[in-house]
């Protein structure tokens, strides 16, 4: 499917070569038809290049997008109870209970889900990843990055050990630490 993807981009691109050359006024300088072209090739390229990402994530594992999508709809308080277990590894019966208790006092204090930006994802052995998460807070000028795990338990999740991470980062918020 992503291969078609990438194909689809780069006949895309070629349709816009095609246009800005052979379609283009006479009054255009060849600067102009340059430039054109130029913008048609870096778009269909930059194209390329997101449909070969994700082909490989979809492959090998783990994809930032994919963690991004898992993270933010875990600490969404407006997450239905029902979905927490489609995105949170939640064999430990506590854990449920506390990403749900995190999301809403998080967003409380401040850090909702777009305050979660996944920045990069790497494989940490069968069946886990770990992904660095740039956290903006607040009270502070710069994002500060924390490393979070994932699981593939039927489907990728973050994990149980991520869930007592983030509560423990809240607490020590709440306690001023």
């Amino acid at each position: 499917m992503k291969i078609r993807k990438s194909a689809a981009a780069i006949a895309l691109t070629g349709a816009a070569l095609l246009v800005a050359t052979g379609c283009s006024e006479s009054s255009d300088t060849v600067d102009e038809v340059t430039s054109k072209v130029s913008t048609a090739v870096e778009s269909g390229v930059s194209e390329v290049e997101s449909a070969a990402t994700d082909a490989v994530d979809e492959v090998t594992g783990l994809g930032k997008d994919e963690a991004q999508s898992i993270l933010r709809k875990a600490i969404d308080p407006d997450t239905p109870e029902n979905e927490i277990d489609s995105v949170v590894d939640v064999t430990n019966p506590a854990t449920k209970p506390a990403i749900i208790a995190f999301a809403k006092g998080a967003s409380a204090a401040g850090y909702g889900p777009d305050a979660f930006t996944v920045t990069d994802v790497k494989e940490d052995g069968d069946k886990k990843a770990t992904a660095t998460v740039a956290v903006k807070s607040p009270n502070a000028p710069q994002p500060v990055d924390i490393t979070l795990s994932f699981v593939d338990t039927d489907g990728w999740k973050l994990s149980g050990d991520a869930v007592t991470q983030l509560v423990s980062m809240s607490q020590g918020q709440s306690q001023g630490n």
